[in-house]
């Protein structure tokens, strides 16, 4: 009887260990493998020009991608970064020629370590000498010299070329005592007869001080707060679209329908304003001529939103009972 115990024992032991085992590999590949069959669809044709205005909550990030050229403005939230790293991956973008860091709020600069770590960075470029961002600065000054990546300080009027787009740095202030946001470096994108601007989280104040022609597409400040994107501003920069990224936060609650007002009076229609919460990833494809715009909800790198199995499987293989496997497929579609 006691060696039919230990027999039964040892079987138990071993159906665990076989389970455990098996929890292991499927949480250590299979985010990966989902990642891969994701994607799958987004074919990015290298020869146009391609923006990423990527589903990040409520934060920034944005892929500008032409001719194997890549420049990545901002990089969402701490949670956000390891699946920004995973679309790079996915698309075989293991390169970043610009990584502009618009200003060191956390909901700009949180992938940023993620981001470093696994992607190859040329140039990074983030506002200096910002006494409300020392800390996030000296933060990613540290990572990006153990990379050996120089943190570029920009002016106003510079510009530089990603492949056959041209980009000028049209605001940023390196001052000690400027607010925050209000040191954003903005960015106006040219390619051939299409332009394209963003704003980081500027105010109206700065706004006023901005030198820039007319585009076709606004990346709207500050998440659609009512403290940017003016009335003056719009009538100076004329966008045909708006694109907006703000996420589910009762905090703050963007986009303001004040800006949604302002923009709507200004003759941008509804259709033409976008809004990665409702919207999900804003895609644009331009030929230099024409601007293609696609929503995909699929493409959500919002790292609060994902559930995942890594978590259920932590949980499953604490409770390997009779519930286990009805607490899974509850949870495998709450994302």
């Amino acid at each position: 009887m006691k060696n039919k115990i230990k027999n039964i024992s040892a079987i138990i032991v071993f159906i665990i260990i076989m389970i455990l085992l098996s929890i292991i590999y499927v949480n250590n590949n299979f985010q990966d493998l989902q990642v891969n069959s994701k994607y799958n669809d987004i074919n990015i044709d290298s020869n146009k020009l391609n923006i990423f205005y990527f589903k990040v909550g409520q934060a920034d990030c944005t892929l500008i991608t032409i001719n194997n050229r890549n420049m990545l403005i901002d990089a969402g939230q701490d949670s956000d970064g390891e699946y920004i790293v995973e679309f790079l991956k996915d698309k075989a973008i293991d390169q970043i020629d610009y990584f502009v860091i618009t200003h060191g709020d956390i909901d700009h600069s949180g992938g940023t370590k993620d981001i470093i770590d696994n992607i190859k960075i040329e140039n990074i470029f983030m506002p200096h000498g910002i006494k409300e961002s020392e800390k996030e600065y000296q933060e990613i000054k540290n990572l990006a010299n153990q990379k050996g990546i120089k943190i570029s300080k920009v002016e106003v009027n510079q510009e530089f070329n990603l492949d056959v787009a041209n980009f000028k740095i049209v605001s940023v202030k390196n001052d000690m005592n400027c607010e925050k946001n209000d040191s954003s470096i903005a960015i106006r994108l040219s390619y051939f007869n299409t332009n394209y601007l963003f704003m980081g989280d500027i105010t109206t104040d700065i706004e006023k001080e901005i030198k820039c022609d007319t585009v076709d597409i606004l990346k709207v400040g500050h998440h659609g707060s009512s403290s940017s994107t003016s009335i003056e501003f719009l009538e100076r920069v004329k966008p045909k679209y708006a694109i907006i990224s703000a996420g589910n936060n009762k905090k703050y609650n963007h986009p303001s329908e004040e800006v949604l007002e302002r923009l709507r009076n200004f003759g941008i229609q509804d259709n033409n304003i976008y809004i990665t919460k409702e919207q999900g990833t804003i895609w644009v494809i331009s030929d230099g001529e024409t601007i293609d715009i696609e929503c995909r909800e699929d493409i959500n790198l919002d790292g609060t939103g994902q559930l995942g199995y890594k978590n259920i499987f932590f949980v499953c293989s604490f409770f390997l009972n009779k519930n286990c496997k009805r607490y899974c497929i509850l949870n495998k579609f709450i994302i």
